[in-house]
């Protein structure tokens, strides 16, 4: 058994109808786009990396910190994107409005990990939930996907908790496990 895990910091996202349909939309546009299952769609507050397994209770404390302060909210699914371009996108995207509870908890991620060993992040923190990954050059209908669905509402979601995950990569996609979690003030 290894002393190490891949681990990362996420609200889970409970996907609404819309949501599940446009997942399944960009499912359908070939092996190139690669949809991200619907019972995994999560927003990444951090991510740590190969991470030693030892650490965990410390950073469970740091996620703990983080959230303290904060109450179970709602915010809106709105508009579709694409990382790092939409004419070159590796990543689709579903924005969210409302997350700045969020934006919040992931700067203060960053403060409270740093002294664990974790490297601050160089970009400013954008909240979004990564529908489909992007395997090479898109298929031509995605760029019709992503300008048709720019601004298209896909629902709520209710945040009530931030957990630690564990992700192991496999050929059928990534399994994540939670491994502590942290609820909301009326979550």
């Amino acid at each position: 058994m290894s002393d190490t895990a891949r681990l990362f910091i996420a609200v889970k996202i409970a996907p609404s109808r819309p949501l599940r349909k446009i997942v399944a939309r960009l499912g359908m546009l070939g092996r190139i786009v690669k949809p991200i299952d619907a019972d995994n769609l999560h927003l990444t507050l951090k991510f740590l990396g190969e991470t030693e397994l030892a650490l965990t209770p410390q950073i469970s404390q740091c996620v703990e910190a983080a959230a303290a302060e904060h109450e179970s909210f709602s915010m809106q699914l709105v508009g579709l994107g694409a990382f790092p371009h939409v004419r070159r996108p590796s990543v689709v995207w579903v924005g969210l409005q409302g997350a700045e509870p969020l934006v919040e908890i992931a700067s203060e991620l960053e403060r409270l990990l740093q002294p664990l060993g974790f490297e601050q992040e160089r970009r400013a923190f954008h909240p979004h939930v990564t529908v489909a990954r992007i395997r090479s050059k898109p298929p031509r209908e995605l760029a019709t996907v992503l300008e048709t669905e720019q601004s298209t509402e896909f629902g709520s979601a209710d945040v009530t908790s931030v957990e630690l995950y564990q992700s192991e990569l496999r050929s059928a996609g990534p399994r994540y496990t939670v491994l502590s979690k942290v609820e909301f003030a009326g979550g």
